[in-house]
């Protein structure tokens, strides 16, 4: 049994470690920005390759590289250095990671104020952000669609699609989820809704998947207005990048768009009570979408009253996996 010097010992390096994370967040986004890993995809090099390849200082690159090892981004053997465990998970987590490691630091803003410090750090929302950086854009929605492929089979499974006739995909990005709806789904008809610029790289998926037949595709202002025709709404990773107030707008627009024999399916994060293993993550990512886009991670009990102010019905909720949940109501 510890004594109470030794847990105050314990407690202050805990702390001191909690405090000094960042240094392995921004060693990790640095990797990132040289491209680090790419050069390490073909297997091992010498430091002075990539030393050349990554266009660094080799002395400040091998110190760099030896303290990456310590988190087994890397593996470094004399000057040869190779991928390690963690290396393929860091592209998916730092889609916009430089990004985000300089809006945390405005927390207190955000703290201060209720607003997304994302708009203070560049001057303007996210995704007006995102509209003028094509390639960072691409990669993001690369990467949400690398993270919907760890729920898609799963709510397939579980939802019974036989009484839709057609499915309109709010937001729906390059078209991932879609597309395996309507493969495997062949009596439905799709509509994909997004920016015109993400359905230019939607449509190559579409076609590729040959599914162009049944799916159009309609670029629209979810916040505004959207086509009608659809019996089945599907928001998928959507509603958590919005505040309370346009999270409403959307659910209003998909209610006015659909008739009274409508279903909607949302597919998203739900924050587990304050006992459940996953809530310090989720908690902490909760954040992260108030700092990034003013959205946030909602609980059953607020998806419950954000359903009923918009006019559905919450029927069911049940986990898919990766902190996701389906939410299928009606608008009856």
């Amino acid at each position: 049994m510890m004594t109470s010097t030794q847990q105050s010992a314990k407690d202050t390096d805990t702390i001191r470690q909690l405090v000094t994370g960042y240094q392995a967040a921004r060693a990790l986004l640095a990797a990132d920005e040289i491209n680090l890993l790419h050069h390490l995809q073909a297997g091992p090099k010498q430091v002075s390759e990539l030393a050349t390849a990554t266009k660094t200082h080799e002395p400040t690159l091998f110190r760099f590289l030896r303290a990456l090892a310590t988190i087994d981004l890397v593996i470094v053997k004399g000057r040869q250095v190779s991928k390690g465990p963690l290396a393929d998970g860091l592209r998916d987590a730092a889609r916009i990671g430089v990004e985000n490691y300089r809006v945390w630091n405005e927390l207190p803003y955000t703290l201060s104020t209720g607003n997304p410090a994302f708009e203070k750090v560049f001057g303007r929302v996210f995704y007006e952000y995102l509209d003028n950086e094509p390639e960072k854009a691409e990669r993001f929605n690369t990467a949400l669609a690398a993270v919907s492929m760890g729920w898609i089979s799963s709510v397939l499974d579980a939802v019974d699609f036989t009484g839709s006739n057609v499915v309109a995909d709010i937001g729906g990005g390059h078209g991932t989820f879609l597309v395996e709806l309507l493969k495997t789904n062949l009596h439905l008809q799709g509509i994909l809704i997004d920016q015109a610029a993400v359905l230019y790289s939607a449509k190559a998926v579409v076609e590729s998947a040959g599914v162009q037949d049944r799916c159009r595709m309609e670029p629209a202002n979810f916040l505004k207005a959207l086509p009608d025709g659809a019996d089945l709404c599907c928001l998928c990773n959507l509603l958590v990048d919005w505040d309370d107030t346009n999270a409403n707008l959307i659910l209003r627009n998909c209610h006015a768009a659909m008739d009274d024999e409508g279903r909607i399916l949302v597919v998203d994060r739900v924050l587990p009570p304050t006992n459940d293993p996953g809530h310090r993550s989720a908690a902490f990512l909760d954040l992260f979408f108030l700092l990034m886009e003013g959205g946030r991670i909602r609980t059953q009990e607020e998806y419950q009253g954000l359903f009923e102010a918009t006019g559905f019905h919450l029927i069911r909720t049940f986990p898919v996996g990766g902190g996701f949940y389906v939410l299928e109501g009606s608008s009856g």
